[in-house]
């Protein structure tokens, strides 16, 4: 439908306009923060503006559902000032009908959100603080394809995979004497932090001697190595930059070694819920610019849609706060705020639809 695609269009150009003001806001405040940090260890301005561009992905699907929301309600608005929308109205298309159009506009948004965030973010955000805290840290360390290398004086780790909270999978240590000859290797399924240590499960320890190589298992042994936890900390990945597959993994890890899965389980709800978000914020703001919206300027819907996105990030934050002191499901948890707003959109929607209903002789 001809009407569908012209306020897609609109949509999606006012998202792109409000997302381009907000990221760059972002990333501006990232460089700043950054520049105080140049001439530790070799981090230079080039180090810096890399560091900035592989943020660029994360601070789009930050700002994605404020930004849906804002776009839709600045554009909308727009149609509406100019009385298209009212048009639209007097042409026969329902309250409902433009919600199909809008809800039509937040999928491509909602799905581009989120293949972003699943695919690109952990990628870049990984890569971003690899290069931080490779060139800040003294201590050698290097990303391969699959897995981080790290030296450790006489040792080598190789580390499949390090987890949120100094937690490691498939780990590797290769011990080599003066020379630089191996001498032992030790191949352990996981690593839980233990105070200052790592204690590492079902391992596997050859040593290796002038004449002969013997093999020893242990269901559990202690690594206390001399690793800067600063620097583990800035490579390991945070939950939030995990793809969906990766944490629904982690968490099943976290129950293999019952381990406390709370946490990382409301994340991956929370990534699940995403684009069912971005939907919500872009329902929410069709309300605004129905009826006498339609003669209130720029600057009025603006405000509008910054205070409606300031009331959603502090009930959110307020709502999941309070699930996770009471304990509730963290599924519950994470889909409880989008649910609250979109009752408050579909309330709103059903008042200027009964409106529309009522006036509609009277336009006509």
């Amino acid at each position: 439908m001809i009407i569908n695609r012209y306020m897609m269009r609109n949509i999606h150009q006012g998202t792109l306009m409000v997302l381009l003001v907000l990221v760059s806001f972002g990333l501006f405040f990232i460089f700043i923060g950054q520049l105080e940090d140049i001439g530790r260890g070799n981090y230079d301005l080039l180090h810096v503006v890399e560091y900035v561009a592989l943020r660029v992905p994360g601070k789009v699907v930050e700002f994605m559902p404020l930004a849906v929301l804002l776009g839709t309600i600045l554009s909308l608005g727009s149609l509406a000032s100019n009385s298209e929308i009212i048009a639209m109205q007097a042409a026969g298309m329902s309250v409902l009908q433009l919600l199909r159009a809008v809800l039509q506009a937040a999928a491509i948004l909602a799905l581009l959100s989120f293949l972003l965030a699943d695919w690109v973010v952990p990628i870049s955000e990984t890569s971003a603080r690899e290069i931080r805290s490779t060139a800040i840290s003294a201590t050698p360390a290097l990303r391969a394809k699959k897995g981080l290398w790290v030296k450790d004086d006489n040792q080598v780790l190789y580390i499949k995979e390090l987890l949120p909270n100094g937690v490691a999978r498939s780990v590797e240590i290769y011990q080599l004497d003066e020379a630089g000859r191996l001498v032992s290797a030790i191949a352990a399924k996981s690593a839980i932090p233990s105070a200052d240590q790592w204690l590492l499960k079902q391992v596997r320890q050859t040593i290796i001697g002038d004449q002969t190589i013997r093999t020893v298992a242990y269901d559990e042994m202690i690594y206390a190595g001399n690793l800067s936890h600063q620097l583990l900390e800035a490579l390991m990945i945070e939950p939030r930059q995990m793809s969906s597959n990766d944490l629904y993994s982690y968490i099943a890890f976290l129950d293999e070694n019952e381990l406390d899965t709370s946490t990382v389980s409301l994340t991956f709800w929370q990534k699940i819920m995403a684009p069912f978000t971005v939907l919500v914020m872009c329902v929410l703001g069709l309300p605004f610019v129905l009826g006498s919206q339609r003669q209130n300027n720029t600057g009025q819907r603006l405000m509008l849609g910054i205070l409606l996105g300031l009331t959603y990030v502090v009930t959110d934050r307020l709502l999941i706060q309070l699930g996770s002191q009471i304990n509730i499901n963290p599924f519950v948890n994470a889909l409880s705020p989008s649910l609250l707003f979109l009752a408050l959109a579909v309330y709103l929607l059903m008042k200027k639809q009964s409106h529309g209903l009522r006036v509609s002789p009277h336009i006509a």
